[in-house]
């Protein structure tokens, strides 16, 4: 017989149970709606206020990145560096000639047009209070002059003095007007249009006849897409880091011979160092290229995979 009291405990209980775990299943649904709700609420209000923030902020200059002829960076007890465009050519021509790296050309020219949000008229009894009176650097476009002060207490923004007014601007411009002339010197080993046709490296050389690529001594074990793929490592071979030439003695030697405007050139490398790093000189440039060490096992050793 069944018992009307066990019954109607199990009949009772069950809904209660449900119940309770269906109200922490909707607390739990409504708590991930409401954060849900307040991210996108502060995702609205940064984004309003981003562009807000971008709307009232004017280019620092009228100046045309396309107009300017040369740009000059002078820093306190540092050698003046200087960059001059001939035509569409940029060239690092102080503190020594070289061939430029033009993303860092670009990124100084975008300081011309950096967002300026602050302007208040200068001073000249007020500038220490911005870092001005002393500048950390001073951006030359051919002859306006953009000077770099100090760090605004509470934004990642820096004091500028332009054209008689002091004003903010983001802080990474401050970084750019900051870099040694080596950031200005080009990391490629080569330039684009120099088209290497013979290499004569410690152990064998490479000669191009005809389109086809030679190796002497013949390596049988070799295919023409791995010399193919070895002479493209040398032709688009691009350093760590370029410095003026130290004066270290050489302790190998590479010649090259290549086409540049249609006149075969013969280039010389000096090998520097092999470890902890691969310096290659190149002495027509009188530049030394500084590759990591595993970079130089690759570039002096054709092998089979």
């Amino acid at each position: 017989m069944v018992n009307p009291l066990k019954t109607s405990r199990n009949i009772t209980e069950t809904p209660d149970g449900d119940h309770r775990i269906s109200g922490l299943k909707r607390r739990w649904l409504l708590n991930v709606a409401l954060l849900l709700l307040i991210g996108a609420l502060t995702w609205a209000m940064i984004h309003r206020s981003g562009q807000e923030k971008n709307a009232s902020a004017t280019p620092l200059t009228t100046l045309s990145t396309t107009a300017i002829s040369q740009i000059r960076i002078d820093r306190p007890e540092q050698p003046a560096i200087t960059l001059d465009k001939t035509g569409e050519v940029w060239r690092l021509t102080a503190p020594l000639p070289a061939r430029v790296n033009r993303f860092n050309i670009e990124s100084l020219l975008r300081t011309l047009s950096a967002p300026a949000e602050t302007r208040i008229p200068a001073v000249t009894g007020e500038l220490a209070k911005f870092g001005l009176d002393k500048p950390q650097s001073r951006l030359w476009f051919d002859n306006e002059a953009i000077a770099f002060g100090a760090m605004h207490p509470l934004t990642n923004q820096v004091y500028v003095l332009y054209k008689n007014e002091v004003v903010l601007i983001p802080a990474h411009y401050l970084a750019i007007a900051a870099y040694p002339y080596t950031n200005f010197i080009a990391s490629r080993l080569f330039e684009e249009d120099r088209k290497l046709v013979a290499l004569r490296l410690p152990g064998f050389s490479l000669t191009l006849k005809d389109g086809v690529w030679h190796r002497q001594p013949t390596d049988q074990t070799l295919t023409s897409d791995q010399i193919n793929d070895f002479v493209a490592s040398w032709q688009n071979a691009s350093a760590l880091r370029v410095d003026r030439y130290s004066g270290g003695d050489e302790i190998g030697k590479i010649a090259l011979t290549s086409l540049r405007d249609n006149k075969e050139v013969k280039l010389h490398l000096g090998i520097l160092a092999y470890k902890p790093e691969f310096i290659l000189l190149r002495q027509d440039e009188n530049l030394q290229y500084h590759f990591t060490e595993q970079t130089g096992v690759h570039l002096l050793n054709l092998k089979p995979d």
